[in-house]
């Protein structure tokens, strides 16, 4: 097999959590089949046997695992990787910000959300509706509650109206959302909403597209294969759809307890929420709002793991929001079929005021530049971090192709081979070859690179029948 498709453990804790780029997500610690690594000090750590070495895992090295290295966002495959895996060919339209059918300015007509929300309140109010209607049965989100210190949030699972609006706003500090989804499936919860940041959205398209191929080796019986197959897509696998959320960066806990509760002298009780329009905006419960340059907070307290990020915009997620560029409203953008699904439904339901992306040129632009930037500072390291240029798309076909070409080749007798196989999908089809765009394609209406000395020109905002609207938009004067 080719090496980008045999990441390891080992390859896992040397390349990205010795060296830096860990996000923090938690999503190997959840996935773990074998309780071989723990979440300690907000990194995975080797915890099965104290005397090995830090890289060690006697199951990778064994009779075969590895399922903490597929679903991890720091190795290959990453998000530009994966879209012909996730969209095939059908992909609506496509821009420097990941592929969408439909992107616009949207607003909660709920003013017990919008009070305390980040931008227009549409993820609240999205998932409150979702609840209400019996969409979902619950929601994995970040939210400080009552035993967690000020300003600093934890996973949450919640499944009422009231832990929901309670989750409103963003604290700009990282919380492992994906390690709440071990929650979810002691709770037995069938069909939740995911909120996340674009590192632990790419968790969740892996568990759901890395081809369980990957779990064949000569040594492996079909219960283990059944077991791990368990962990790799069955979180994934009780999740409704996902909301991700545009994200530069987060600031480490000192912006928090250095600069503000310190130099600053404001109690972090007294802090309400955060936002970040061109600088660090702190809401306080007199009214008043403080303010730290953006470019102070990010030069002093930027969290380092996040320059490894080149997905600004949550370029896998079923529905993606953020509030660049706007004012008390949020830029939505629908990027598969089951989140314009979800979304015709929560429109129809009459909570949500919409604009065409059009009407928002302000939004648009900050959109693709900010896009465009964080794909751009990702650092070029390994092959296996799919950082170097030219990289393949993810094939499930090309993985399965490769999985039982190999395993034909060991002692493996044909009939354990089928019933491993059986094992590891569970029923799913096994997965047949898309053809789809080939990564570095021109994107539709993209200028292209600017010539020496010039400014990058950037596209237009799509008109409603380019996406550029809400589904079913009908203008106001044409109603």
């Amino acid at each position: 097999m080719s090496s980008l498709y045999q990441n390891s453990f080992k390859d896992m804790m040397n390349d990205v959590v010795a060296a830096g780029s860990c996000c923090e997500c938690g999503s190997c610690v959840l996935v773990c089949p074998h309780n071989v690594i723990e979440y300690i000090d907000n990194k995975p750590q080797q915890t099965a046997k104290a005397s090995a070495a830090f890289d060690y895992c006697g199951i990778s090295e064994g009779v075969g695992c590895d399922v903490c290295a597929a679903v991890c966002p720091r190795l290959w495959p990453r998000e530009q990787h994966l879209r012909d895996a996730q969209f095939g060919n059908d992909r609506g339209y496509e821009g420097v910000f990941g592929v969408y059918r439909h992107i616009f300015v949207a607003r909660t007509k709920r003013d017990d959300i919008l009070a305390r929300a980040q931008d227009g309140g549409i993820v609240t109010a999205l998932l409150a509706w979702a609840r209400e209607a019996g969409e979902i049965d619950g929601a994995v989100v970040s939210a400080v509650g009552e035993n967690d210190d000020p300003c600093f949030p934890t996973p949450k699972v919640v499944t009422t109206q009231e832990e929901i609006k309670a989750s409103a706003s963003s604290w700009y500090t990282y919380c492992p959302n994906n390690l709440a989804l071990s929650e979810v499936k002691e709770r037995d919860l069938k069909q939740v909403a995911f909120v996340g940041v674009p590192c632990q959205i790419t968790p969740l398209s892996k568990m759901t597209y890395v081809d369980p191929s990957i779990l064949l080796s000569a040594k492996k019986k079909p219960q283990i294969v059944s077991r791990q197959r368990g962990f790799l897509k069955g979180f994934a696998e009780r999740v409704s759809f996902n909301i991700g959320l545009f994200c530069t960066e987060v600031f480490r806990p000192e912006l928090m307890t250095e600069r503000i509760a310190e130099k600053m002298g404001i109690p972090l009780t007294e802090v309400t929420k955060f936002n970040v329009k061109g600088e660090v905006l702190i809401y306080k419960r007199d009214g008043d709002i403080a303010r730290i340059p953006l470019e102070e907070a990010m030069h002093e307290y930027q969290r380092p793991e996040c320059r490894h990020c080149g997905d600004f915009s949550a370029e896998l997620a079923d529905i993606a929001c953020g509030g660049v560029g706007t004012d008390q409203a949020t830029i939505v953008v629908l990027r598969t079929e089951r989140g314009e699904q979800i979304w015709r439904k929560f429109q129809a339901a009459g909570l949500v005021d919409v604009w065409p992306i059009q009407e928002n040129k302000k939004a648009w632009n900050i959109l693709q530049r900010l896009a465009q930037r964080q794909h751009d500072r990702v650092p070029e390291t390994l092959a296996k971090n799919g950082t170097v240029p030219g990289l393949p798309q993810y094939s499930p076909h090309v993985e399965y192709s490769e999985s039982t070409a190999h395993i034909a080749t060991t002692a493996k007798a044909p009939e354990e081979i089928d019933a491993c196989l059986t094992a590891a999908y569970a029923g799913a089809p096994r997965p047949l070859e898309i053809i789809g765009y080939m990564a570095g394609m021109p994107i539709p209406g993209d200028p292209g690179e600017a010539a020496a000395g010039e400014k990058r020109k950037l596209p237009p905002p799509p008109r409603p029948d380019q996406g550029g609207a809400p589904p079913g938009w009908v203008a106001p004067s044409d109603a």
